[in-house]
């Protein structure tokens, strides 16, 4: 079970071998196992017992905290390296300037390649012609192969996501619109749902990262500003539009979020874009059903789709430092 908490004002309590989560603006309680939660977050100003950190600490049930902007601030999970000579391996290919190259080299291409395909995908879904932009695209993916420093290939990679935004604008339907990526904070409907499912898609990665206990502060790619997990960015580059931007535009067209889920802060000069509590909680059970939900319940090794993909992906990634071959090729959407 993945727990989503969204009120303000919550109290999550322990009692026996379950939590307690209490409403103080319903006066209602709701009673979870413990032994079924696998991970919870926490959006805006929820309160944790000692009691729940150390049960949480214990079960290896981390914690994620975001704002309800989405800023996210961190996670509460036991420290524990499990393997040391993979943490060693993982250092060794990212301290090498070359081999750290070709495995951001793979990152960026396949992301290209990745968005090159969802634009074909929806092409034929909506009717709408990508043949041409299809080709820049796969220009731009071909150039990533002779990159030789790692700034070249961060201005391929700005420029085809430029490229690749103003297509993905043309399968959003009316009423909503969308003339290019913002964040920080986001300023249109879109951008705010881009930009909440990329952070539960880091999360998810996150998580995965965990589970095969690979670094998520060893990088490749992004440029270390700070402490965080560089690794989670690197990884969620070529998931982005195969989860995220597919889920959005199939939630605008089926009318599952609707302008109405949205509020505008006037009064902030920035005038971000936000959900409202009823819409926040609507998108989140959106991005479980698409990364969690199960496809075949006869099928388990395919239980979770998409979840299974990231799964994969994160154990050829660890396959490729365990045996210190550093030979990555990256996600590519079949």
């Amino acid at each position: 079970m993945f727990l989503y908490l969204t009120t303000d004002g919550l109290t999550i309590n322990k009692s026996g071998g379950r939590f307690v989560i209490y409403n103080p603006h319903q006066d209602a309680k709701r009673e979870t196992p413990i032994s079924l939660i696998e991970w919870i977050v926490l959006i805006g100003n929820i309160q944790l017992t000692t009691q729940v950190i150390k049960a949480c600490l214990k079960g290896k049930i981390p914690v994620f905290f975001l704002s309800k902007r989405w800023n996210y601030f961190g996670k509460l999970d036991s420290i524990e390296i499990k393997n040391v000579e993979l943490l060693y391996k993982q250092i060794q290919a990212s301290m090498d300037e070359w081999v750290s190259l070709n495995y951001a080299k793979s990152i960026v291409y396949r992301k290209i390649e990745n968005s090159r395909i969802m634009l074909l995908r929806w092409s034929r879904t909506y009717d709408i012609s990508t043949i041409d932009i299809s080709k820049k695209l796969y220009e731009y993916s071909e150039k990533v192969k002779y990159v030789d420093n790692i700034d070249s290939l961060r201005w391929i990679e700005w420029v085809s996501a430029r490229v690749y935004y103003q297509w993905f604008s043309k399968f959003i339907q009316k009423p909503f619109e969308f003339n290019g990526r913002n964040r920080r904070p986001p300023r249109d409907e879109v951008n705010s749902m881009l930009s909440l499912g990329y952070t539960l898609l880091a999360q998810t990665i996150q998580m995965m990262l965990d589970i095969y206990n690979i670094n998520t502060q060893i990088w490749f790619y992004h440029k270390p500003k700070d402490l965080r997990t560089l690794l989670v960015l690197d990884m969620m580059e070529m998931f982005r539009a195969r989860v995220v931007d597919d889920m959005v535009i199939r939630v605008i067209n089926k009318e599952a979020i609707v302008p109405e889920h949205f509020i505008l802060l006037e009064d902030e000069e920035s005038r971000p874009v936000y959900f409202t509590d009823e819409g926040l909680p609507k998108f989140l059970n959106e991005y479980y059903k698409t990364v969690f939900k199960k496809k075949d319940d006869f099928n388990l090794r395919n239980k979770f789709l998409r979840l299974r993909i990231i799964e994969k992906e994160i154990e050829t990634f660890k396959q490729s430092l365990s045996t210190g071959e550093f030979q990555y090729e990256g996600f590519k959407i079949k």
